[in-house]
C-alpha cells in the first residue's frame, strides 16, 4: 500500500493540455506534489511545460504508480505496458467496466494484473489523497488540510461532496481514496494499513458492497481503532442504485448490520453520523458502558432527552443518596433530585460547574450529558468555555446539546473547537451516542 499513498514518482496516463478534462486536472494537482510526475499522452509533446511521452516505456527512470485515466477499452493495453515498465502499484480511475455491465473487459484488466503482479485501485474512482505528503491524485481540485481522520469511500461523487464538506469544516484528514469498483485493492487492504498509520486515529468508510466480507471481519477486528461505517444500498431500491453504481452486490442488510457488530465496526446512517463520530473518536475514547447522567437548566429538554435514552436504550441511571446529598449542597432546594439533573432555569454557568464537580469523581454512570437552553442567567460561551476545561482535567465522556440560534452560536463555536460533540436536539445527540457505546 505505500506506493499508492507514498510514492516518489507517478506517471499520469491520459494526461490532458485541456482543462476541461479529468487527466488535466489530476496532471496539475500531481504538479503540485513537488513528486517526479511524467505525464503520458501520445498526441502531445509538452503537457504544462512537461515533456511527454508515447508511453511509459519511453519513461527512463522507475516509476512507483501510475494512473490511468484513457477509455476503458485502451485500459489493458495500458496496463500491459506498466506490467513491461514494472510498475507495481496503479490507480485505474477510467469507468465503463462492470459498473455498466462489461465485465469481461474488468476480467480481462484482472488478468493481466495478475500476470505482471500489479495490485490496482478502481477502476471507476476518484484516486487517492495524502495531505501530509501534499499528494492529491484525483481530480477533485482543492487539498484538504492534514488530520487525524482516514476516509475511503467506494463512490467518487460522494467523496468529492465529502472532501468539499471537510474543507468548508474544517476537518483534517489523513488520507483519502476512492475505490470505485474495488475489483483488486478493497477496504480490507487499506484498513490494515491506516491500522498502523501513526497519522490515522479514526478510519471512516462508505461502503456498497464487500467482495471478501470474512477478510474485512478479520482486518477490522483486530484493528485498534475506531472503524466507523456508512453501508449504502441498505433498502431494496438502494441496492437496486448501488449495482449500477459500482456493480456492487446484492446482499441482505441484515447479513452486513451482524457482520459490522461482529468485528467492532460503528455503523451509521448518514454522512453527517459518520463524520461526527470519526471527529469525536479520533480524540476521544467511546463511553465503557451505557449508563448516562442528564444535567439541563431545562426541564422540557430533560424530558426530551429522557425519552431519546429509552428509545436508544440507553439507561437513565438512578442517582445514589449519597451523591443526592451532595448535590443538595450546590444546588437550589427546587433541583429535579434525581436523573435528570434539573438545575433550574436561572441556573448560571457556575452552577453547571459545580454540578459537574460534585459527581465527576463517582462511578455510577458512564457519561454526561448536558442539555442547555439561553436564558438570561445562563450564559452559554462561559458554560461551553467550563465544559472544555473540565473535559481537560476529568477523563469522563462529555457530549453537549445547546439548544437555541444565535444565542448559542458562539458557545457551540467553541465546543466545536475543543471536539466535544454538540447536538441540536436530545434525539440526535442520544441516537448518535448509542452507536459507540458496547
Amino acid at each position: 500500500m505505500e506506493k499508492f499513498f507514498k510514492p516518489k514518482s507517478i506517471a499520469i496516463i491520459g494526461a490532458s493540455r485541456h482543462k476541461e478534462k479529468v487527466g488535466y486536472t489530476i496532471f496539475k494537482n500531481l504538479l503540485r506534489s513537488r513528486k517526479r510526475v511524467y505525464p503520458v499522452n501520445p498526441n502531445a509533446k509538452k503537457i504544462c511545460g512537461r515533456i511527454a511521452y508515447n508511453s511509459v516505456l519511453d519513461i527512463k527512470n522507475n516509476v512507483d504508480l501510475a494512473i490511468i485515466v484513457i477509455p476503458a477499452k485502451f485500459v489493458p493495453s495500458v496496463l500491459k505496458e506498466c506490467g513491461e515498465k514494472n510498475i507495481k502499484n496503479v490507480i485505474i480511475i477510467s469507468a465503463g467496466f462492470s459498473e455498466i455491465g462489461d465485465e469481461a473487459l474488468e476480467k480481462e484488466v484482472v488478468k493481466i494484473a495478475e500476470k505482471y503482479k500489479i495490485r490496482f485501485i478502481g477502476p471507476n474512482c476518484l484516486g487517492v489523497i495524502n495531505p501530509y505528503k501534499k499528494l492529491n491524485a484525483t481530480f477533485f481540485g482543492k487539498n484538504p488540510k492534514e488530520g487525524s481522520i482516514a476516509f475511503i469511500s467506494q463512490s467518487g461523487a460522494l467523496g468529492v461532496a465529502v472532501l468539499d464538506q471537510a474543507i468548508k469544516n474544517d476537518v483534517g484528514l489523513s488520507f483519502f481514496a476512492s475505490i470505485g469498483n474495488a475489483t483488486d485493492v478493497g477496504f480490507s487492504e487499506i484498513v490494515k494499513y491506516l491500522s498502523k498509520d501513526k497519522k490515522t486515529k479514526a478510519i471512516c468508510l462508505y461502503i456498497e458492497s464487500l467482495k471478501n466480507g470474512k477478510k474485512f471481519l478479520n482486518v477490522v477486528s483486530k484493528t485498534k481503532k475506531p472503524v466507523i461505517v456508512l453501508k449504502g444500498g441498505m433498502t431494496e431500491k438502494g441496492q437496486e442504485a448501488a449495482a449500477t453504481h459500482t456493480a456492487a452486490l446484492m446482499s441482505e442488510n441484515a447479513v452486513y448490520t451482524g457482520a459490522f457488530k461482529q468485528c467492532g465496526a460503528i455503523q451509521t446512517e448518514s454522512i453527517y453520523e459518520l463524520f461526527e463520530l470519526g471527529k469525536y473518536l479520533s480524540e476521544n475514547k467511546a463511553p465503557k458502558g451505557k449508563k448516562g447522567i442528564i444535567i439541563t437548566n431545562a426541564g422540557g429538554v430533560g424530558v426530551l432527552a429522557t425519552d431519546a435514552f429509552e428509545k436508544n436504550e440507553i439507561e437513565v441511571v438512578k442517582i445514589p443518596k449519597k451523591v443526592i446529598k451532595k448535590l443538595d449542597k450546590v444546588l437550589p432546594n427546587e433541583w429535579s433530585k434525581s436523573n435528570p439533573i434539573d438545575i433550574i432555569g436561572d441556573a448560571t454557568p457556575k452552577r453547571y460547574l459545580e454540578t459537574l464537580n460534585a459527581i465527576k469523581n463517582e462511578k455510577f454512570f458512564d457519561f454526561i450529558f448536558i442539555a442547555l437552553t439561553p436564558q438570561n442567567m445562563t450564559n452559554p460561551t462561559k458554560v461551553a468555555k467550563i465544559l472544555t476545561e473540565f473535559k481537560k482535567k476529568n477523563n469522563i465522556p462529555l457530549f453537549s446539546c445547546f439548544m437555541g440560534g444565535e444565542l448559542v452560536q458562539n458557545g457551540k463555536s467553541i465546543l466545536d473547537k475543543k471536539n466535544i460533540l454538540n447536538f441540536e436536539e436530545p434525539i440526535y445527540g442520544i441516537g448518535l451516542i448509542s452507536k459507540m457505546v458496547k
